[in-house]
């Protein structure tokens, strides 16, 4: 009983190891949601149609992305923390203090500020440079926007207030969305228009192309962005802009026309990085694949310069999602610490899988052996009977000489079928084979004594009745047997 607890113990022990280092070997897939819904802001912004397009290649690898445009990024990360939206594009440079469970999956390219101004405009802009939007209609873009936040931060530093009883000089602000803009009628469309888009721009491409706007330069990204050592520790207002985030961006010549060129030179300005964000509902592996699709498909190639997975390590402006955190350490080269780690996980795996299998090999043999030690054992219990019978038969009063031969042959046959099996391999124990074989013979010598003692009496019982004795032999061995 001891030893079949011991044995017991060191299979479970054995199973618990090999469960063990499955559960490492694989991994647990989260479960994907059926579909994905996204926002990029307004449906005429390129934003827009570059989530449409992101959708399309997800589809490829079986992702699902239901695109509903908002009226900005404002708006689009309050969908993100109400859970109405799982992604969305969204304008760098945005406060995060309040923005609660919101996760970066990555940052992409550089989106420029453009400031487009009517001809008339353009010209007093030439000579007095912004201060020729005071007493201007000025659109900062939709109140929930990034364009608004980040064009009133411009526009302060520049210098410039919006019109009021206190400031009757200053410019007028208007906060129509791409897609209300591009459906005012010429005469009510303002006068200056500020719009964040990758490029191109369909909105000034279109204000350019049917209006003659022009793109105006603002070449002090690098003075904006100095602001933000003064303002550490400074609470921040609401819609105000991170000026950690501003960078340096520029607009190539003739992007909106060739003739005449539009702008006629590279057009210095402001930017901030597109953002592609995640609620802490989208799980792992389907950030994953989405940067994958980001990285690796026709999207990227699209993009200049292309997306790449370097663009992880640029530092992030939210918390990094846990998948896009697992797609960087995938595909970042293996240094000397990792391959340590990595080699200590596969040894205590390999080892924790060696053990278990070892224990449960073991276990195996206790086991087989044990079965045939019991085989050895019904064979000795037989030969146990056969020796209980023939007592039984020598305490009688007379010696029945046909029970007492056919103890003899079944002992024979018992002997000769442990012997065959144990040769075979089939039973197995050297100090079984040896105990069997002693019982055995024991059983066989006490048979033979009996036997030969009958035989004695019936030599005298022959004598006797004046007959052969092998007449008598014959007769009482037969007895007993049909």
């Amino acid at each position: 009983m001891r030893r079949y607890l011991r044995e017991t113990l060191l299979l479970i022990i054995a199973v618990g190891m090999l469960f063990l280092s499955l559960y490492w070997l694989v991994p647990n897939p989260a479960p994907r949601p059926r579909s994905l819904r996204m926002t990029a802001g307004d449906a005429s912004g390129l934003r827009h149609k570059l989530a449409l397009e992101l959708a399309k290649e997800a589809r490829r690898v079986g992702i699902e992305v239901e695109v509903q445009p908002t009226s900005g990024s404002e708006a689009a990360m309050a969908g993100l923390m109400s859970g109405e939206f799982d992604l969305a594009f969204v304008q760098g440079g945005l406060s995060t203090e309040l923005a609660q469970g919101i996760f970066q999956a990555t940052a992409m390219h550089i989106e420029p500020l453009h400031l487009l101004v009517s001809a008339d405009l353009f010209q007093r802009c030439q000579s007095g440079g912004l201060k020729a939007l005071n007493g201007c209609r000025v659109n900062l873009g939709s109140a929930e926007s990034g364009t608004h936040m980040l064009a009133s931060a411009v526009l302060t530093f520049a210098g410039l207030a919006e019109k009021s009883p206190h400031n009757p000089d200053g410019f007028e602000a208007s906060t129509f969305g791409y897609s209300d803009l591009l459906q005012l009628p010429r005469s009510e469309v303002p006068d200056a228009i500020f719009t964040v888009s990758s490029l191109p721009s369909p909105v000034a491409d279109q204000l350019v192309e049917e209006h003659g706007y022009r793109l105006m330069p603002l070449p002090f990204a690098e003075a904006l962005t100095l602001q933000a050592l003064s303002e550490l520790g400074a609470p921040r207002k609401s819609g105000a802009i991170d000026k950690r985030h501003i960078f340096e961006a520029r607009i190539p010549a003739y992007t909106y026309s060739v003739n005449p060129a539009e702008p006629p030179a590279q057009l210095a300005t402001i930017g901030t990085r597109l953002l592609l964000l995640a609620n802490r509902e989208v799980p792992e592996d389907v950030i994953a694949s989405l940067l994958d699709v980001l990285y690796g498909s026709d999207f990227s190639r699209a993009e200049r310069p292309p997306l790449d997975p370097s663009l992880l390590d640029l530092p992030s402006e939210f918390p990094l999602h846990p998948g896009a955190e697992s797609y960087r350490a995938r595909n970042k080269p293996l240094i000397a610490g990792d391959a340590i780690d990595y080699w200590e996980k596969v040894i205590a795996i390999t080892a924790t899988l060696v053990g278990g299998t070892f224990f449960i090999a073991q276990w195996y043999l206790s086991w087989s052996r044990r079965r045939r030690e019991a085989s050895f054992a019904s064979y000795m219990e037989r030969v146990l009977s056969i020796e209980h019978a023939s007592m039984q038969t020598e305490l009688s009063a007379e010696l029945d000489l046909a029970e007492l031969i056919k103890l003899q042959r079944d002992l024979a046959e018992i002997k000769s079928d442990a012997m065959r099996k144990f040769s075979a391999g089939q039973l197995e124990g050297e100090g079984m084979i040896h105990g069997f074989l002693a019982l055995a013979n024991d059983a066989r010598n006490q048979l033979t004594r009996l036997i030969l003692h009958q035989r004695e009496n019936i030599e005298q019982q022959a004598m006797q009745q004046h007959v052969e004795a092998n007449q008598i032999w014959s007769e009482q061995s037969r007895s007993g047997h049909p």
